[in-house]
């Protein structure tokens, strides 16, 4: 009897249930860390979108505002001006650049559209911002001696989201004021 006691007092390992328990805790251990990972990539994901998408929209504006300093008869939509003291928000500037060439400006199919001369209007924005709003305020559009007789400026607001899913509902609002620089005689 001595012989198969030693045999049991020396065993050693896990038993089956002990082993399964094991298994069972860590496999919802790496379950819980996968997760949160995927959850982490997605997020970062999301977040270079949202970034790109206003990167994308700030060169536009500062494509806008160049040559809206050097333009002038700053007009919200399809020249309707506007006396400076009653001045009208629209979706569309058209204006006078420094060519003399007839300039608009537009949201259009959820893009921001420039043309030349009321044709050949082409995308300034990228594919992967979607445009939500786009307004523009002229204020003293009519030129000197007319309004405030402060130099032109118009206001440009513009709403702007990812074009990836799960970030529609997410929109960045950016707005600028650009002053034109012309002498005020003109």
């Amino acid at each position: 009897m001595e012989r198969g006691e030693r045999s049991v007092a020396r065993q050693q390992g896990f038993t089956m249930a002990e082993l399964l328990v094991a298994i069972g805790l860590f496999s919802v251990v790496v379950a819980i860390a996968a997760g949160g990972f995927v959850n982490a990539l997605r997020a970062q994901s999301q977040a270079a979108a949202l970034i790109a998408a206003n990167s994308n929209v700030s060169l536009a504006l500062e494509q806008m505002a160049r040559e809206i300093r050097t333009g002038f008869e700053f007009c919200a939509g399809a020249q309707v001006c506007a006396p400076a003291s009653n001045p009208v928000v629209k979706d569309e500037l058209v204006f006078k650049n420094a060519r003399s060439e007839t300039v608009t400006y537009r949201l259009a199919n959820n893009a921001i559209e420039r043309g030349v001369d009321g044709a050949n209007f082409a995308k300034i924005t990228g594919d992967n911002a979607v445009i939500r709003s786009l307004s523009f305020l002229p204020f003293g559009n009519l030129g000197a001696g007319v309004g405030d007789a402060y130099q032109p400026r118009v206001t440009i607001s513009v709403g702007v989201s990812a074009n990836e899913r799960g970030l529609a509902s997410s929109v960045t609002n950016l707005q600028t004021t650009v002053s034109a620089r012309l002498p005020l005689d003109l």
